[in-house]
């Protein structure tokens, strides 16, 4: 404290700090590997750090999506996680590759009953430079956003994902 009064006696300020961003995804969710995907769709209006925030928002420093995946019935495999600018209704696996942006995997898990736990260093790591371009280009404009999870084509696995929460490190600034 006694820093933070010193520092405004001479005319010193902080001018930028890093906000951390929750973001609750449904729980459970599910990827069937049967159909290929599934559809989440993400409004970071809704969450108060964000939004208070935005005007602010310089550059996101880390990234990660945590959660609980467990295999709940097949052969192993690995998820991958797409975004799309906007509210979307991609309709199969080919045109989420051909028209989403890879944001995050693969992450692997074993076959049944196999369960992971994907903590934050694990996360950050999968995730892609692309995506986190559209990512913070959302942040920064509507907050409005597709993610699209996606599973092994071709296996009958099912992999549930429990308390997945999409979490990003904001960079704001004056």
């Amino acid at each position: 404290m006694v820093a933070l009064v010193a520092l405004g006696a001479t005319g010193c300020y902080l001018t930028s700090a890093q906000v951390l961003v929750n973001y609750g995804l449904p729980n459970p969710f599910t990827i069937n590997g049967a159909d290929g995907f599934g559809r989440i769709s993400v409004d970071l209006n809704t969450v108060p750090d964000d939004k208070d925030n935005k005007d602010k928002l310089k550059a996101i420093s880390d990234f990660a999506l945590v959660g609980r995946f467990t295999n709940t019935n097949g052969s192993g495999g690995v998820v991958v996680v797409y975004i799309t600018p906007g509210a979307t209704s991609l309709t199969s696996p080919g045109e989420i590759v051909a028209g989403a942006t890879k944001l995050w995997g693969p992450g692997a898990i074993g076959a049944a009953p196999a369960s992971r736990t994907m903590t934050w260093d694990d996360s950050a790591a999968l995730f892609t430079a692309a995506g986190k371009a559209v990512l913070l280009k959302e942040a920064r404009g509507d907050g409005e956003f597709t993610l699209y999870t996606s599973g092994t084509p071709g296996t009958s696995n099912v992999i549930r994902v429990d308390k997945g929460i999409l979490i990003f490190v904001i960079g704001a600034g004056v």
